[in-house]
């Protein structure tokens, strides 16, 4: 009986032992196949005996044996069905070993036929070789004989020949002519007799048979009986977590009833500018465990692996290949070009990677407590991101570069205050007259001007008026900064369009609007201009320090004198675009410019 016969019986018997419980429980009376109860003493015929406590109490006790008897057969067909069931987990344990030993079977039957081939195989190879040997040796052999027997050969010729004429000779009837001719002859023929003929033969008859050295045939046959060469190994994708900027954990498996004694994982980095592979590209290690720390890798960068498994039999085919990807290195905060303001923050950055990634991860902490992340923005394409802030609070930025392999270490943190508004100068847009201070945020327009020769423009720098523009944040609300002025300097602050003409004067058009000081013999002059037009404005007081407030949901750009907290104009103007603070020095001296302050000045 196998084991699929044998699991169908005990599911016959379980079903059977189900369907007599259940006709066990329909009724109170016997039927076939239930346990009858038979009293041993006999039954009297006096009615009165049969009435009465008495027979209740016989009754009552039949009931318990019989409910007893139940509850017994009840606790057996329990312990019954439970053997059953074991039975059948064990039947199907059966049937899974079939499979496997027929596996197993199928495997070895392969790999003993694949041995006893390599074995012929190898067999066949060294009678080719010993044949190989033995033709030669015949060769060599019959070119000896032959060349004996060409010698022998004209060896004779040479003296048949000389008896030949030895006979012609003494056949001659002329006396005087045999006398001329015989001593010729006689020399000749001593001549040839001195000569030492060998006649030997020189050349054995017999073989040397060739060694035959079957050392590596009786290994083979050795290790059929030992273990079969283990199967390729699969390498595993690349998980989370599993990746730092330089350095890779690689896992693979393999299949169980496989035996190895070692691994080599070989590398290779993926790059555009190698076309094929050599050696000097693949990097190979012997690793014992199915995993490996891969480490001295370059950041964001792709790597090719694949592995062997080798016992003492031989060596697996090579697994197929699988990408496994560094992280990137962390980005570079650019501290001088980071610009804020009381609702939100400009944050730009370098990459800090070679190849692109494939997003940046923006991480918000309160300066308080840094180490918890507030709030982060996560899928960002570009190396710049505008993230929306509280105001009056300092926060701490990081940011992680990403790419498929994970997320960069985080890069040097910035801290960024929303307590007013955070610019700075664009040096690039600056007259070449103009020098700054080494924070950036104090403009000089020195006494000796550059000659012509020595300034260099270009399409962003203003030509005709000394100017310079701010980098303010391109959000919409509320910005204030301060300027602070020399009393004997003559200069324009306002704003402009960021397309505002380098060629033209600050004020002078359409694009840009600014509070100029003109210094007079007789007085300071102030002017609010825009498009070469200004308001009517007399300033008793002159201002040392000058506020500037943009409002873009008002619709107005306001100046105030700071000292004395007194508004001096304001410009009302749709912004249809975002604008930039400019500045600009019409003679020598200096303008420095104040952001980030705690208060935001309002009408008086």
């Amino acid at each position: 009986m196998d084991a699929y016969e044998m699991r169908g019986r005990l599911q016959v018997i379980a079903e059977e032992m189900v369907v007599s419980e259940e006709e066990e429980g329909d009724g109170g009376g016997c039927v076939e196949g239930s346990f009858v109860l038979v009293s041993k003493k006999p039954v009297s015929s006096d009615p009165s005996k049969h009435s009465g406590e008495p027979t209740q109490d016989k009754t009552g006790s039949l009931q318990n044996t019989a409910q007893k008897l139940r509850n017994e057969l009840s606790e057996n067909s329990s312990r019954l069905r439970e053997k059953i069931s074991q039975m059948e987990n064990f039947a199907g344990n059966l049937e899974e070993i079939f499979i496997t030993v027929e596996e197993n079977f199928a495997r070895q039957e392969q790999n003993l036929e694949q041995h006893y081939s390599e074995v012929l195989q190898t067999l066949s190879q060294r009678n080719t070789e010993n044949s190989a040997t033995l033709m030669e040796q015949k060769k060599q052999k019959l070119e000896a004989l032959y060349t004996k027997l060409i010698s022998c050969g004209h060896m004779l010729d040479i003296s048949k020949e000389l008896i030949e004429n030895a006979q012609a000779l003494n056949r001659c009837q002329n006396k005087h002519a045999f006398l001329q001719a015989v001593m010729p002859v006689i020399k000749r023929i001593e001549e040839f007799a001195k000569e030492e003929v060998e006649l030997k033969v020189g050349v054995s008859m017999e073989f040397v048979t060739p060694t035959a050295d079957l050392s590596s045939v009786k290994q083979m046959m050795e290790s059929v009986n030992v273990v079969p060469a283990p199967s390729a190994p699969v390498m595993n994708p690349q998980v989370v977590n599993s990746a730092s900027a330089t350095s890779l954990r690689v896992c693979w498996s393999l299949f169980s009833d496989d035996t190895v004694d070692f691994y080599q994982l070989y590398c290779r980095q993926i790059s555009e500018d190698i076309t094929t592979e050599t050696e000097q590209d693949v990097c190979v290690r012997k690793v014992k465990e199915t995993h490996c720390l891969v480490k001295d890798l370059l950041p964001n960068s792709q790597y090719e692996f694949w592995v062997t498994a080798t016992n003492t039999t031989g060596i697996s085919p090579a697994s197929e290949r699988a990408v496994y990807m560094t992280v990137p290195s962390p980005p570079v905060i650019k501290q001088q070009e980071c610009v804020s303001c009381r609702d939100a923050a400009l944050i730009r950055w370098d990459s800090g990677n070679t190849d692109p990634v494939e997003s940046y991860t923006l991480e918000l902490s309160d300066l308080e407590n840094y180490s918890n992340v507030n709030e982060s923005v996560v899928a960002i394409p570009t190396c710049e991101c505008v993230v929306h802030l509280q105001p009056w609070k300092r926060y701490v930025i990081h940011l992680r570069a990403v790419n498929t392999g994970g997320a960069s270490e985080r890069s040097v943190p910035i801290t960024i205050s929303t307590n007013g508004t955070f610019f700075h100068l664009l040096k690039d847009t600056a007259h070449p007259c103009l020098s700054f201070s080494a924070d950036g945020l104090t403009m000089f327009y020195l006494d000796e001007d550059l000659p012509i020769s020595e300034m260099v423009f270009s399409e962003n720098t203003f030509s005709s008026c000394v100017a310079v523009l701010g980098d303010l944040i391109p959000v919409r609300g509320q910005h204030y900064w301060e300027v602070e002025v020399d009393e004997w300097a003559e200069y324009r602050v306002g704003v402009a369009y960021e397309d505002t003409q380098r060629s033209s004067f600050l004020g002078a058009n359409a694009t840009s609007w600014c509070m100029r000081h003109i210094l007079t013999p007789s007085r300071h002059k102030y002017e609010f201009l825009h498009n070469g037009w200004s308001a009517d404005v007399r300033i008793t007081v002159q201002p040392r320090r000058i506020g500037i407030l943009l409002d873009y949901d008002l619709g107005t750009l306001s100046f105030y004198n700071v000292h004395l907290n007194q508004h001096l104009h304001t410009f009302t103007h749709t912004f249809k675009h975002f604008v930039q603070p400019c500045f600009s020095l019409d003679r020598p001296g200096k303008l420095t410019l104040h952001t980030g302050l705690t208060h935001t000045p309002t009408h008086s």
